[in-house]
């Protein structure tokens, strides 16, 4: 219960940040043009990889260790403030360079501002990663909320008041800052902030492998924004980056509800000596249960949902997000990864299937963007996501012993319920006289549908995230039970 319990709070904090993330990529939509919404990516791309960089690790590697002490809390702050600094200082004065490469000048302007966090994310790093190795997520969701709120009301207010794609930069900033204080006031330690470099040879060594395996992966999935630039365009880098945001709702809605958890609880069992397949194939099962629903329904009302979520100027993006979606449903079980394989000692694998996958990955990028264009590179994915997945679960199976007729059986529950989600909707496809342009009436019925299909489908088919769901409306009932007063009676005199 207590990991269902961080669920719930890690889920509460990702769905209020997601909602305000939809509300303000909504209002800034019908803001900025697509040229201005490239260029923000662009100059975002840089600033997350050098972002991940910063953080070298740190952060897993304090969850995963089997004792903690002071030392080495001190030993992960020293490194990640003299990184930050390092890094910050760097993409400041190089700001010019990156100008000059893109010939964009307001490039300039986005980058040194957005370096101005690199002065502050550091004093949150040491807070967040203690309170995520105790499962405290009732004090993570309110920090994060409380710095996805001052994203929001920056953004936005400085959007409306003309500063354009700088206004996403400010932002950010003012997000990081609010988090260093609301962590500071959770836990306010100074002893944390005393520099130490205690033990920094097996923090060199964690962090080496998890920020290659990050700087891989973030690199391939920011090479769209970065090459796009140069290659196709800002036009292009802004309508493929909406194109992946739409298709990255399902996955920020679950996902980012369960990552955070999913590393310390299982590094907690691995501590325990108990096994990590099962936990594996339970965590794909409830996955893939509301992810590929999610994604086949977007890819089928990929209009309505861009014409809501973007506006009218986004034309561009539906053809896009089918494709992407389609791709991605593949990747189900992707965020299982690396927790899985850092819990069982495997760091190291992890930098294998990066080496591995990616290049091969990017040179597939390239091409389909040089020869086929946008549409090219969202098709390429349906070759990309089974192709980095299958490497995966190649390690994966030395790790935790899975074999592929294990994880083909918790794939079938989920199949049950992703055909029955898509009937109606399919349907009312085929019917439509306009295709994929759906009318309102239309998109709602189909909506309508596919939640009808989905509730039968997860009854018939008896899946355990109906048994997950079971489990967690007793508790929340009991807990109610328990809160309710007693009913004083009089005793008969």
């Amino acid at each position: 219960m207590s990991v269902r319990r961080s669920i719930a709070f890690s889920a509460l904090d990702r769905y209020l940040t997601q909602v305000l993330t939809i509300g303000t990529t909504m209002v800034m939509a019908r803001i900025l043009t697509p040229a201005e919404t490239g260029l923000f990516f662009v100059a975002n791309a840089v600033i997350v990889l050098a972002d991940n960089f910063r953080e070298f690790g740190v952060s897993n590697y304090i969850v995963q260790e089997r004792t903690i002490s002071r030392a080495m809390v001190q030993c992960a702050f020293t490194v990640t403030c003299g990184l930050s600094l390092v890094i910050g200082a760097g993409f400041f004065l190089g700001a010019d360079a990156l100008s000059a490469f893109y010939g964009e000048p307001h490039l300039k302007p986005l980058i040194e501002a957005a370096t101005l966090s690199f002065l502050v994310i550091p004093f949150a790093t040491p807070v967040l990663s203690l309170l995520r190795r105790d499962l405290a997520f009732r004090a993570l969701a309110i920090i994060n909320v409380l710095a996805a709120v001052g994203n929001t009301i920056v953004t936005i207010v400085l959007g409306l008041g003309g500063y354009g794609a700088i206004s996403y930069m400010w932002g950010y900033v003012a997000a990081n800052a609010i988090m260093a204080f609301a962590a500071y006031s959770f836990r306010p330690e100074l002893w944390m902030y005393r520099p130490s470099l205690s033990g920094i040879r097996r923090l060199l060594s964690f962090g080496v492998a998890s920020s290659s395996v990050t700087l891989i992966t973030m690199a391939y999935e920011m090479l769209p924004r970065l090459a796009f630039g140069k290659l196709l365009g800002f036009d292009a880098v802004g309508l493929y980056s909406r194109a992946i945001a739409v298709c990255q709702l399902p996955d920020r809605a679950i996902v980012a509800a369960l990552q955070p958890v999913v590393l310390p609880a299982m590094a907690g069992q691995a501590r325990e000596g108990r096994q990590l397949k099962p936990a594996y194939l339970h965590g794909f099962e409830l996955m893939s249960a509301v992810q590929w629903p999610m994604l086949l329904m977007l890819a089928i009302l990929a209009d309505p949902a861009v014409k809501v979520l973007l506006g009218s100027q986004w034309g561009a993006v539906p053809p896009l997000v089918r494709l992407v979606a389609i791709g991605t449903m593949a990747l189900a079980p992707a965020f299982l990864t690396y927790p899985v394989l850092v819990a069982s000692g495997r760091i190291r694998d992890t930098v294998y299937i990066s080496v591995i996958s990616v290049p091969p990955s990017i040179l597939l990028v390239i091409y389909a963007a040089k020869v086929y264009g946008l549409l090219g590179v969202a098709a390429s994915l349906l070759v990309i996501a089974p192709l980095q997945m299958l490497i995966s679960l190649l390690f994966i199976r030395r790790a935790i012993g899975l074999t592929f007729r294990e994880l083909a059986s918790a794939a079938c529950s989920s199949g049950f319920l992703t055909l029955g989600t898509a009937l109606v909707p399919c349907l009312i496809l085929v019917w439509s006289p306009r295709g994929f342009d759906l009318d309102w009436l239309q998109t709602c019925g189909a909506l309508l549908g596919a939640a009808v299909g989905w509730g039968a489908a997860l009854l018939v088919g008896n899946h355990p995230l109906g048994q997950e769901i079971a489990v967690v409306v007793r508790h929340v009932f009991g807990a109610l039970r328990l809160q309710r007063p007693a009913m004083n009676v009089a005793s008969p005199e």
